[in-house]
């Protein structure tokens, strides 16, 4: 199994951008940037009303059925809201996030280039640059409604919905891990043009679309804006492409993870089945392939709401360190795995465990043609095994 170099380029870009919920414009133009290019020319890109990013490949004799390949463009973090009288900022923080882990919290916010001729300059990367800043209060709000801070100066003027992040390093490799600032769930969108890109060298048939959501941490807002716009070619199959919080039983290093539930819910039995009937033949294939079918009951993802709307959705997952960059104190600064204070560190994602989900999701492209809901094949296996030893069940009263 081996690394593409391209993909994994990406992977540590789109890691670096400024994202929050609401504020994800850079990574969707990155998405089009990367998109546009002239070896991508078989792609094409929407947006629906509401900004969420469809990135279609369809290709020779391949399924009626179209497969969705869903991941949010957001990580939490910090809005400007306005400047006060003192000169501090008052913020709101978006995502969900202990309010104990603000404690001494340093942050960057993100300054664009307003002389730039767009978000990003020519090569892709982001036109602007961070400015340090720092929390001096935090303040929950009733009703769930987003946390409200209070920030430090940072000695400039700085206009209301400017983004701000935990002050974390780039993007960074640290032995098998990717350390970053933002991985959920920018690193699921990196796995989805990876796919995507594989399935253009190889010619694949196929019949895809990589789904890209916004809003994702406030509630799936941008996931049910999809389900209602009508754009979903009928019929079809959703599978989420996420992060998820490391646990004792789906640990990193251990392969990606085939996602059968969240703490909501389960998801779809048949598509479920799909992928790890998949996923097991490619391991045979190819012995270096690892991976894991979990439920993931760390959290919540858009998937549930996929499935409550009336979806056919599975999912698939990278176990994640340091979740919502809240310090995991046993491991929060192995490995030289930097913290922005004794709460608050980057995440994390086993490298392999992103080279295997990108390979497990290519196979299931491109044999989702003979992907059935509701797949009889089970019954039929039940009842035959039935009709053969029904004599001996017989034969012993």
């Amino acid at each position: 199994m081996q690394s593409n170099r391209p993909d994994l380029d990406n992977l540590f870009h789109l890691c670096n951008l400024p994202t929050a919920p609401y504020h994800e414009q850079y990574v969707a133009a990155f998405v089009r940037h990367w998109a546009s290019q002239p070896e991508r020319r078989l792609l094409r890109v929407q947006a629906d009303p509401w900004g969420n990013l469809y990135v279609r490949y369809r290709q020779g004799k391949s399924s009626r059925r179209t497969l969705f390949l869903e991941a949010h463009m957001d990580h939490p973090g910090f809005i400007v809201i306005g400047t006060r009288r003192d000169g501090t900022l008052n913020a709101a923080f978006l995502g969900g996030v202990k309010p104990s882990c603000f404690e001494d919290g340093r942050i960057i916010l993100w300054r664009p280039d307003r002389r730039a001729a767009g978000l990003l300059t020519a090569d892709g990367t982001p036109a602007g640059r961070w400015t340090v800043a720092r929390v001096l209060a935090v303040k929950p709000q009733p009703g769930g409604k987003p946390l409200r801070c209070v920030l430090a100066s940072p000695g400039e003027k700085v206009s209301p919905g400017t983004i701000g992040m935990w002050n974390l390093p780039d993007a960074a490799a640290v032995g098998n891990l990717l350390a970053a600032r933002a991985c959920d769930d920018v690193a699921g969108v990196a796995v989805g043009l990876a796919v995507l890109d594989r399935l253009i060298k190889q010619r694949s048939a196929a019949n895809v679309t990589l789904l890209l959501t916004r809003a994702e941490e406030v509630g799936f807002i941008g996931a049910i804006a999809a389900a209602k716009s009508r754009r979903f070619h009928s019929p079809c199959s959703i599978i989420g492409i996420e992060t998820s919080k490391t646990l004792p039983h789906a640990r990193q290093g251990d392969g990606p993870i085939i996602r059968v539930g969240d703490r909501t819910t389960i998801f779809s039995p048949s598509l479920t089945r799909f992928i790890h009937q998949t996923a097991a033949g490619l391991a045979d294939d190819e012995p270096g392939l690892h991976y894991q079918r979990q439920l993931m009951d760390g959290g919540t993802c858009d998937t549930t709401a996929f499935g409550a709307l009336g979806f056919d959705s599975g999912a698939v997952c990278l176990a994640l360190g340091n979740y919502h960059n809240m310090r995991e104190h046993s491991t929060g600064t192995a490995a030289g795995i930097a913290p922005a204070s004794k709460h608050i560190a980057s995440e994390t994602i086993d490298r392999r465990d992103f080279v295997g989900l990108v390979e497990m999701l290519t196979a299931v492209c491109r044999r989702f043609s003979q992907y059935r809901p509701a797949d009889p094949t089970l019954r039929r296996r039940f009842l035959r095994q039935f009709s053969s030893a029904a004599p001996r069940l017989r034969l012993g009263l």
